[in-house]
């Protein structure tokens, strides 16, 4: 039991839970369900399919379940990913500048895969 604990941590890595922080914190809510207005129905739902889903898209996915009124998307806290990486990085404390905040994101994340620069995300940079 010890040695089985003891291989699983060693799978879990820092960069690893980070990693899955940063799926959550930068996930985008239209890559799972759209909606659009037809003029015979109105407004329309589509979720969609998991398949098209990528890795990264699909780690922010908590739960997915028919329910009385449809189908039922949950995502994981958003802001909850937001603030533990901003605490990682030290964006919120103060203790480093804007710009080194940035550049610490930046250097474990590098800005492929993110919709918007990490300076807009973050408030800096005259983004908006």
């Amino acid at each position: 039991m010890q040695q089985e604990r003891r291989v699983l941590l060693r799978k879990i890595s820092k960069d690893k839970i980070i990693g899955e922080i940063a799926a959550v914190a930068f996930s985008d809510f239209t890559k799972f369900v759209s909606l659009e207005t037809l003029p015979e129905r109105g407004q329309v739902m589509t979720v969609t399919d998991t398949a098209l889903l990528n890795r990264q898209s699909a780690k922010a996915v908590a739960s997915i379940k028919a329910g009385t009124k449809g189908i039922e998307v949950k995502l994981y806290d958003k802001l909850r990913a937001l603030e533990l990486l901003g605490k990682i990085y030290g964006v919120f404390g103060g203790d480093i500048s804007e710009e080194e905040a940035v550049e610490n994101l930046k250097k474990f994340f590098g800005e492929d895969g993110f919709d918007i620069p990490f300076e807009t995300f973050l408030g800096f940079g005259g983004g908006k």
